[in-house]
């Protein structure tokens, strides 16, 4: 499985390679542990991670000592070659793969996989001239190239014909020889475009974009150079647009400043400046086996030695365990405080609410007997009285309707008192959201050294503003002040709102160490505060220098 996904998902390949190597670790099966190690060990370096990768194979090697797996021991030599190689260790490099030759010779002296064999020595010896280059040693790199073809014992059609003979052309440039490289150049760049091998032709352009800046001939330099670019980028070969991008601020002086700071874009993607953090004791281990199988004893000096570093690492880790620790429990304080004030603040909303239902019972039981006791026997008396003097037309029946009269506008006066005081008690309501405002500042003013302070426009009727709005605001004023709470050292932090335009305006400001807003754009908090406002159509702007506060600026529109 891990086999069929390894070029098309190595995520997957990885997963299965990982299944299977706990399956051959209880089941104790060496050679194929070792193949697991190996394949491993191939995924990162073609993902560029050259470090892991020599990791796995230095598992792989261990796997193999005890075995005659001697094909898989001469890909994992060559593969840790290649690995030094990329890595700039080419002492190393050479070595491994002077091993894997080694292991060569035995497998033909025991008739072992005779088809294949040549072919890898080919390979094999390319790779060592290739080392040889790296080293400055384009004569030695350059008879060894010379020997393979004049041996004639690979097919002229095949990818290792054309990678030689761009090889002789690469060492040929770097001696000088520049009209016999140009010969080999042509011919290596025919090869790879009759071969439709994409990959090969890049390389060969690259190195004859090289070639034109030695002799001069930029125009032509920078056209493959330009065509290199492009391939790489297609190809997604970071290294070599790394590669590409040097010579190209070389060969168009005019443009260099932008090739090089292309080039540092780059390189920073790259993750080699990682082998420094990495673990190497895997590595170590190996090598140190091997010198013990040659000296069995180590004495006092080299135990001592190793011990110190042990309670070195140890001390370290310990010291990076109590930090930690410190700062996990600051942090756990911080939440605490966080849940007691919100606990404080669901409890407060709560009594409110209760005593909003109250309130607003007791009101309308007040109304409704007043409606019943008081106006309808009013108006029922009033209704008999003027359905009686209806009968009577002389001047006295005529003053009592009058009277009657003047009571039913008593009584509409007092139904226009109970309307109002109807209306008026969700007026009540207005000073909910300010209420809880008011108790956020006070809850941070509890726990916290910086002091907060409130401004909000007495203009604003939250009647207005829809639950969805307020209680976004309210989590994202949360979320500001927490943060002032855990990173700003300010003294004061100030809360002002404002609304004009159709538009609520919501400012938080401290006096505090500021930050780099570049570098926190995309923190989880700023990200939540963003998500919030993205759903009230809103937007936020921030300002703030090293020690010179920082300041959140908010617009809502109104809908």
């Amino acid at each position: 499985m891990a086999d069929c996904f390894r070029e098309n998902n190595k995520d997957s390949a990885f997963y299965y390679l990982k299944q299977s190597e706990k399956i051959y670790l209880l089941i104790k099966n060496d050679d194929r542990l070792a193949k697991v190690h190996y394949n491993k060990a191939y995924l990162l370096f073609y993902e560029g991670n050259y470090t892991e990768s020599e990791i796995e194979v230095v598992k792989a090697l261990n796997y193999l000592k005890k075995g005659d797996n001697l094909e898989l021991l001469y890909m994992c030599n060559s593969l840790q070659g290649s690995n030094h190689t990329e890595l700039e260790e080419y002492d190393k490099a050479l070595d491994y793969f002077k091993q894997a030759a080694s292991t060569l010779q035995k497998m033909q002296k025991l008739g072992l996989n005779v088809a294949e064999i040549n072919d890898y020595n080919v390979i094999n010896t390319i790779d060592i001239c290739n080392i040889y280059d790296k080293m400055g040693e384009y004569s030695k790199s350059l008879s060894i190239l010379k020997e393979i073809i004049s041996q004639k014992t690979i097919s002229k059609d095949s990818k290792i014909y054309n990678t030689v003979i761009g090889n002789i052309a690469y060492s040929l440039m770097k001696m000088g020889k520049y009209q016999e490289a140009n010969q080999y150049f042509q011919y290596a760049i025919q090869l790879s475009k009759n071969s439709e091998n994409t990959q090969n032709y890049l390389y060969k352009i690259i190195n004859f974009g090289e070639y034109h800046l030695l002799t001069k001939d930029t125009v032509k330099a920078n056209a493959l150079l330009n065509e290199a670019l492009e391939l790489s980028k297609q190809l997604k070969s970071g290294k070599e647009e790394l590669k590409t991008l040097k010579f190209l601020s070389d060969a168009n002086p005019k443009k260099a400043s932008f090739y090089n700071n292309e080039y540092v874009r780059i390189s920073d993607s790259i993750v080699k400046k990682q082998r420094a953090s990495r673990d190497k004791f895997a590595r170590i281990e190996f090598e140190t086996s091997q010198v013990e199988d040659q000296n069995k004893l180590l004495n006092y000096k080299n135990i001592a030695l190793l011990l110190g570093i042990i309670i070195s690492i140890i001390v370290f880790l310990l010291i990076i365990y109590i930090r930690h620790k410190i700062s996990l429990k600051k942090e756990l304080y911080l939440l605490e405080q966080k849940n007691i004030a919100d606990k404080e603040l669901f409890n407060l909303t709560n009594e409110f609410q209760i005593e909003l239902v109250n309130t607003k019972q007791n009101e309308q039981n007040r109304i409704s007997k007043e409606l019943h006791d008081g106006i309808m026997n009013q108006i029922y008396g009033v209704r008999l009285n003027l359905g009686f003097l209806n009968e009577f037309d002389d001047s006295a029946s005529k003053e009592k309707r009058l009277i009657l009269v003047k009571e039913l506008q008593k009584i509409e006066a007092e139904i226009r008192t109970l309307s109002h005081d109807l209306s008026s008690e969700n007026n009540f309501n207005n000073s909910d959201f300010n209420f809880l405002l008011h108790n956020l500042i006070q809850s941070n003013n509890n726990i916290s050294n910086t002091v907060f302070t409130i401004d909000i426009d007495e203009t604003i009727d939250w009647d207005n503003y829809s639950s969805l709005l307020k209680i976004n605001v309210y989590r994202i004023l949360q979320e500001l002040f927490l943060n002032v709470n855990k990173y700003a050292t300010a003294q004061n932090c100030t809360l002002k709102i404002s609304a004009h335009d159709s538009v609520l305006y919501v400012t938080v400001s401290d006096d505090g160490i500021g930050f780099n807003v570049s570098k926190t754009n995309d923190g989880i908090g700023l990200k939540n505060i963003k998500e919030r406002l993205e759903l009230l159509n809103g937007s936020v702007n921030i300002l703030s220098q090293s020690n010179q506060g920082a300041q959140f600026n908010i617009s809502i529109p109104i809908n």
